[in-house]
């Protein structure tokens, strides 16, 4: 790995924590408690989509390093468990189901990027479902499955806003800038 792809990498980080511990400090869209759109996976589906040197394991990596730059930010170690438990489960979803699509694109990418919102959502689900199956264990109650139908329906807006926004961030990046994101060389 180049020191380039470690920084870059580290900044991916650094963002997603950033973006998933604002989440939790903002007041809620809804007066439910645990529903979030989920913008720190913006930045795993990103590098899902974004090509060149970025790889599944790469998307992994700060799935779950996210995670507890989130929880250290806000003091919640708890949602670092919630979090890792469906920050991995979502990014093996949006693994799979980019792995469904057809592989070209009109622009070149290496992935069709109109799929994204669908990539979204399919993430947005198993991370709730991750979460609950957390919540099940943690509580020892399968009484919070309750919840489930508002959270599924959460995770489908969710996914389907952080997918449409992951699209139109890597279409609408300058081309120079993309570049120096995705270059192979050092």
């Amino acid at each position: 790995m180049t020191v380039k792809k470690i920084t870059l990498l580290a900044v991916f980080i650094c963002f997603a924590g950033a973006l998933s511990a604002l989440e939790t400090l903002l007041p809620p869209i809804v007066p439910i408690p645990g529903i979030r759109v989920g913008l720190g996976n913006i930045v795993t589906m990103f590098i899902l989509y974004a090509g060149g040197k970025w790889r599944i394991y790469d998307a992994y990596i700060v799935a779950v390093l996210r995670c507890f730059l989130a929880a250290l930010i806000t003091g919640s170690l708890m949602s670092a468990v919630y979090g890792l438990v469906g920050g991995v489960l979502a990014c093996t979803a949006m693994t799979v189901v980019q792995k469904l699509f057809p592989k070209s694109s009109a622009d070149g990418q290496r992935y069709d990027l109109n799929y994204l919102p669908f990539t979204g959502v399919c993430g947005a689900v198993f991370h709730i479902a991750g979460q609950m199956t957390v919540a099940v264990g943690f509580y020892g109650s399968k009484f919070v499955l309750a919840y489930t139908p508002i959270f599924l329906a959460s995770a489908i807006i969710g996914g389907a806003f952080t997918g449409i926004c992951a699209m139109l961030l890597i279409k609408k990046l300058p081309k120079k800038l993309m570049k120096n994101i995705t270059d192979d060389s050092k």
